[in-house]
């Protein structure tokens, strides 16, 4: 019997070219992708997986393992490059999984209809999902540094991945659903915060297959896939008894092991605001939304939400094997998964004043990416089904024009987002190896845990630690305070700060700044430090005897330190400060967070750093630095003029404009507005007419704030309701936006240009005596308390607060 002639083999559909878009992210992220570590938890994270050690809790047992696989058998880079690398490829795996539950979902509206326009505008939608998430600002951000959370992230988009997979097969492939579990029972080893969506996994597959629960193999697979994936909880109670390097050594005990994954006894984990500060949250997610995604992609999010239920059916007699008809899924029920998740996310991520809330927001913006995606297939199939007779070109088109939304984030982010250069940990531990070698002080070096993690991992993966004759670093934390800390180890010799601390000089001790560090001295201190310039003094109530202007060449906007060293011949009840002039800039210190001169001891030196910052505007161009005084109290300025030199400032090239705001902070922040609101009454600062109210009342105030440039540091917003004596009554302390959106965390968090919408709640004292009073807002230093001063539109310094209007008190 002859062989039968063989046919032409089946075509396989070629992948589109379109495709290599989605290297667009991981390209990006690794450009801009930090080399060394990274103050603060990034560094933990990547020596505790280098030692296989048990990071704070939760833990984090999945990213440690992860983290060591990757630190091995990458074979390129140091090992920071290659922990920040594993970020990229987890929010590279967020945007894939996001483009094929995009495509998904896309492809099973569609299923049945054999048309390529679909399948065209399936990969577009798909592509404008994965590219608007990958893009976005907070999550090219938590890209390109260690952190959990992009990983979280990921996690969620594998698990809408696999049930939007499974339910575009029919909800009959066990397949999708055992890759689900394990993919839940991995996120729970990783971090709790996977968890939330879980009701809405749940919802799903009853709604789904509501005969799952009889299934008894599907289930029995289910559970044996996500026991698999929690066995990397084996990690603790496995490694904790071997006393690692960096972690607990009670995780083979139940209460040690539930202590530390649940972080019991961390407040900040649980929810803080309340259903009276409801509208106030969704203002602030509205705000860190835009931040992200353009108007058009939340319109496309709406609509991802509302245009599949106008379909009866999401797979209409979609044809299986033997011709079969696979069982149907109503859109509804798949877009319920969706909007379940959201829900879950927001109801707890909005709920947290915690500082780590733009990390838990990646969830939700997964989620608003996917919903975008499947709205932008909507739109285009409507389209296509609408322009049938001329061809799938207007729909293609239409896709593209939807495609260039990514490419402008792209261009929009690309100058403000790298960490290419970010060197300030590792320059920080430079910094202690070189004051610190070979000269035998036995100083104690007091760090908090941003500027203790870059020491460890010096010790733990570099085997470097400075000999304890020469200095022993101490991480301060709860148990034991700065102050109680400063007490603890002065007796044993010389203790410095990593930074500045209020309560230290609250406690009667001096600071005097070294470098980037600060040495605790009693008062009375007579010598000028080594490394300032010495000044031959000139008489008067207050003498210059040392300064310190490190920075000769910058760039207009820069933030200048200047350290000086002064005394007093004789005790004055006075309030001197220093006035620096660069040029016809005048910049007046004040009196907050400096040891007023009153305070002074005759003869001692007092040692301080006046920092200044330049205008954006300000000509290149060499400007001459001299310093005088002011004495507060006369409100009179001394003849001294100093000279300290010049500076070489450069211009920017294009300076932005800044002269609409009300309020310049330290040229870092602006505050763009103001509106407060009691009742029907409403004012925009900055107001004269009084605001109406009554004791016991509600102000609701809205700041709109605008980053001017990359903050050095994370500063607190005070809103205060003060008397015409400037006693606060009313005071609210508080990150940005609740606690959600904190100016710096390890890295600059806000970028230039952006504007910030920040709600408040100022609750009146009921028992608040008639009378008038008023609103002051600014910011100030978290750690230091160093308030940022304002600057007029010429740039000189006018203050550190801005009165926004007067409160009337009364009881009628």
């Amino acid at each position: 019997m002859l062989d039968p002639i063989p046919g032409p083999a089946p075509r396989r559909a070629r992948p589109s070219p379109l495709l290599l878009l989605l290297l667009v992210a991981p390209v990006v992220y690794v450009a801009t992708l930090a080399r060394t570590v990274v103050y603060g938890d990034p560094t933990e994270y990547t020596f505790v997986a280098n030692i296989l050690g048990i990071a704070h809790p939760p833990g984090y047992a999945f990213y440690t393992l992860l983290g060591k696989l990757f630190q091995t058998v990458m074979p390129i880079g140091d090992v920071p490059w290659r922990m920040h690398l594993l970020a990229a490829a987890s929010a590279t795996a967020a945007a894939l999984f996001l483009f094929g539950a995009t495509r998904a979902a896309a492809g099973a509206l569609f299923a049945g209809r054999r048309d390529s326009r679909a399948l065209d505008t399936g990969l577009a939608a798909g592509l404008f999902a994965a590219l608007s998430f990958g893009l976005a600002a907070n999550v090219w951000q938590h890209a390109i540094h260690a952190n959990p959370h992009i990983v979280t992230a990921a996690f969620l988009a594998a698990n809408l991945f696999f049930l939007t997979r499974w339910a575009a097969g029919g909800a009959t492939d066990r397949r999708w659903l055992y890759a689900f579990a394990l993919s839940a029972g991995l996120g729970v080893t990783h971090h709790p915060l996977t968890i939330i969506s879980w009701p809405a996994y749940a919802v799903f597959l009853l709604l789904a297959r509501p005969g799952l629960w009889r299934d008894g193999r599907a289930l029995l697979g289910m559970a044996g896939c996500g026991l698999l994936g929690l066995a990397v909880w084996l990690y603790f109670p496995l490694r904790s008894p071997m006393a690692p390097a960096f972690g607990p050594s009670t995780m083979n005990t139940l209460n040690g092991f539930l202590d530390h994954v649940l972080a019991r006894g961390l407040a900040e984990s649980l929810p803080y605001f309340g259903l009276a500060d409801a509208p106030g949250r969704l203002v602030v997610f509205w705000t860190l939304l835009r931040l992200q995604y353009s108007l058009p992609v939340i319109f496309l999010a709406v609509l991802g939400l509302v245009w599949p239920l106008a379909e009866r059916r999401l797979m209409p007699g979609v044809a299986g094997p033997g011709g079969a008809a696979r069982p149907a899924v109503p859109a509804w029920k798949l877009t319920s998964l969706y909007a379940l998740a959201f829900l879950c996310n927001y109801a707890f991520v909005m709920s947290l004043r915690a500082q780590d809330v733009m990390a838990y927001l990646l969830g939700l913006l997964v989620i608003v990416a996917l919903l975008a995606g499947v709205g932008l297939h909507g739109l285009l199939a409507l389209a296509a089904a609408r322009l049938r007779p001329a061809g799938a070109a207007p729909a293609l088109l239409a896709a593209a024009l939807f495609l260039l939304g990514p490419g402008l984030a792209l261009a929009r982010n690309a100058p403000r987002i790298s960490l290419r250069d970010y060197t300030a940990a590792a320059d920080y531990v430079t910094t202690v190896f070189d004051r610190f070698d070979g000269r035998g002080e036995g100083a104690t070096l007091l760090n908090d845990w941003e500027h203790m993690t870059p020491l460890w991992y010096s010790q733990f993966v570099e085997n470097r630690w400075p000999a304890e004759a020469d200095v022993r670093p101490v991480l301060v934390s709860t148990a034991q305070p700065w102050l109680e800390s400063v007490f603890a180890t002065l007796p044993g010799g010389p203790v410095y700060l990593s930074n500045y601390r209020r309560e230290i000089v609250d406690a009667g001790f001096r600071l005097r700044p070294d470098g980037p560090l600060y040495q605790v001295v009693e008062p009375g201190q007579t010598s000028v430090p080594d490394g300032l310039t010495p000044v031959a003094a000139v008489a008067g109530p207050i003498e210059i005897v040392g300064y310190d202007l490190p920075q000769r060449e910058v760039t207009a906007g820069a933030y200048v330190p200047l350290t000086l060293a002064m005394r007093v011949p004789a005790s004055t009840a006075d309030y001197f400060v220093p006035v620096v002039r660069v040029g016809d800039l005048t910049f007046t210190a004040t009196t907050d967070s400096h040891l007023t001169t009153p305070l002074w001891e005759p003869g001692e030196v007092i040692v301080e750093r006046f920092d200044f910052a330049l205008p954006h505007d300000l000509p290149g161009g060499a400007y001459r630095v001299t310093l005088g005084l002011k004495n507060l109290s006369a409100d009179a300025e001394t003849e001294l003029a100093l000279p300290l030199g010049e500076l070489a400032v450069t211009g920017q090239n294009n300076p932005p404009n800044f002269s609409g705001l009300l309020a310049n902070f330290r040229q870092r922040v602006g505050l763009v507005g103001a509106t407060a609101r009691v009742g029907a009454q409403r004012r925009a600062a900055v107001w004269q007419e009084p605001l109406a109210a009554r004791p016991g009342d509600t102000v609701h105030l809205l700041l709109r704030w605008q980053s001017l440039a990359r903050a050095e540091e994370s500063y607190t917003v005070f809103v205060h309701l003060i008397d015409a004596a400037n006693r606060p009554l009313v005071t609210l302390d508080y990150t940005p936006l609740g606690g959600s959106t904190p100016t710096h965390l390890w890295i600059p968090k806000w970028l230039p240009g952006q504007q910030l919408l920040d709600p408040y709640r100022l609750a009146l004292p009921a028992d608040l005596p008639p009378g008038e009073y008023y609103i002051e807002v600014g910011l100030y230093e978290m750690v230091s308390k160093r308030r940022l001063h304002m600057a007029d539109v010429a740039g000189n310094l006018i203050g550190d607060r801005l009165i926004l209007g007067p409160v009337r008190v009364s009881n009628e």
